[in-house]
């Protein structure tokens, strides 16, 4: 009976306040990311939001210093330079269309007699595709039919885009102040959180002209079609860790694939791998263990954890978020062993 009592007064004990106090921290970890996940979409264009005001700050900012214009002159006129380099990078991509719709059915005939190829080269070593090579393939006519059919769809994201500006400009009036005026607490607390970032994204906007540049020495060298499109293509995409340089990758290796056969195709993807090799396994970690101090397992990881919790809109914002985590857990941590040094 005794020993009864003793197991029965050891199994009702409390847990100790170390153990209670990881369990609640684990809880509270858990219902913050099941909301995050919930709430996703609405999180993710703040935080594009935040992150395009980080990127846009430092133009306003030289205007004010070099210029003197006032808080809302700066903003509006590097809003009006920017959106004025957009239109033209758009205007100038935009002329490339008429020449691509015009070559569209010659890279369709040339896509079924390569792919007919494909087949017979397999039936012939005896990898048998049933009917594959009597599919029927879309028409010109009716890809473009297709694409026209998509453009309405773009309307929630030209709605999320603007949503995204618009926060953008609501962060960069709480940040951007004249030399020596009080900033408001949240244009504080923005500056303080996203002065990693900004160097971030300033380190990646430098390596991405470099890698582009040479992309672009390489689509002219091997005389692949809209050496200039997939160049600008590329310099964004490459902002997208990993995931970005696959998307850099296809549409060129297609299209020479089609226009100028394997070779010149091979040419183009091996030449665009080793680019990106050397801007990842190089150039980077040079460029970013000097800037912001971070590493190839870090990014990796990064992309892993948030891509879990926010979706695809991860490949932007994961390297910034966790930037910023880190900066808060290490304030943290500080704020909590300062009272252990004073004290001695």
């Amino acid at each position: 009976m005794e020993l009864q009592d003793e197991k029965a007064a050891g199994a009702s004990e409390p847990l100790s306040p170390p153990i209670l106090y990881r369990l609640q921290g684990v809880a509270c970890l858990v219902i913050i990311l099941w909301g995050i996940g919930r709430a996703s979409h609405l999180i993710v264009l703040v935080l594009l939001g935040g992150l395009l005001a980080c990127s846009f700050l430092p133009l306003p900012e030289w205007l004010l210093r070099r210029f003197r214009f006032g808080k809302s002159a700066a903003i509006g006129l590097g809003a009006a330079l920017l959106a004025t380099l957009s239109l033209v990078t758009i205007f100038l991509l935009y002329e490339r269309i008429p020449s691509f719709k015009a070559e569209l059915p010659a890279y369709q005939e040339r896509f079924i007699v390569l792919y007919r190829s494909v087949v017979a080269f397999l039936n012939g070593h005896g990898i048998h595709l049933g009917g594959a090579s009597s599919l029927p393939f879309p028409s010109s006519e009716r890809i473009l039919e297709l694409s026209r059919a998509a453009i309405p769809g773009a309307a929630g994201f030209l709605g999320d885009a603007l949503l995204v500006n618009l926060l953008a400009l609501i962060f960069l009036s709480a940040m951007v102040e004249r030399p020596g005026a009080k900033r408001s607490a949240l244009g504080e607390t923005l500056r303080y959180y996203g002065g990693d970032v900004q160097r971030y994204i300033s380190t990646s906007a430098k390596t991405n002209g470099i890698a582009a540049l040479v992309n672009l020495a390489l689509f002219l060298a091997l005389g692949v079609k809209f050496a200039l499109f997939w160049c600008v293509l590329s310099f964004f995409l490459r902002f997208i860790p990993n995931l970005g340089f696959i998307l850099a990758l296809a549409p060129p290796s297609l299209l020479t694939l089609l226009v100028s056969g394997w070779k010149r195709a091979l040419l183009v993807a091996l030449g665009l791998i080793a680019i990106n090799l050397v801007m990842d396994y190089v150039i980077n970690p040079i460029f970013m263990k000097k800037s912001v101090g971070v590493s190839f397992t870090e990014i990796m990881l990064s992309l892993v954890f948030w891509g879990a919790v926010l979706g695809a809109a991860a490949g932007i914002l994961a390297i910034p978020l966790t930037m910023a985590l880190r900066k808060f857990f290490d304030e943290q941590l500080h704020e909590r062993e300062l009272p252990r040094v004073t004290s001695r």
